[in-house]
């Protein structure tokens, strides 16, 4: 299995998928709302289509980092 393969597959999906909504749950606790709702999105993506996930996630943390 190649990594491109990796990342395509169900299982690595759901893991990230999980991952950011335990991330968007630790946002939510901090109190950044609309961080916690792209991260909820993020994994919604990330659940159906893994790489448009890691995608979104990375993004999401650009974002993070310039405001």
């Amino acid at each position: 299995m190649g990594l491109a393969n990796a990342f395509k597959s169900k299982q690595a999906g759901q893991i990230s998928a999980v991952s950011m909504l335990v991330e968007a749950g630790l946002a939510l606790y901090r109190g950044e709302k609309k961080i916690a709702a792209l991260l909820l999105g993020a994994a919604a993506l990330s659940y159906r289509w893994s790489i448009v996930g890691i995608v979104a996630e990375a993004l999401i943390r650009i974002y993070q980092r310039v405001r």
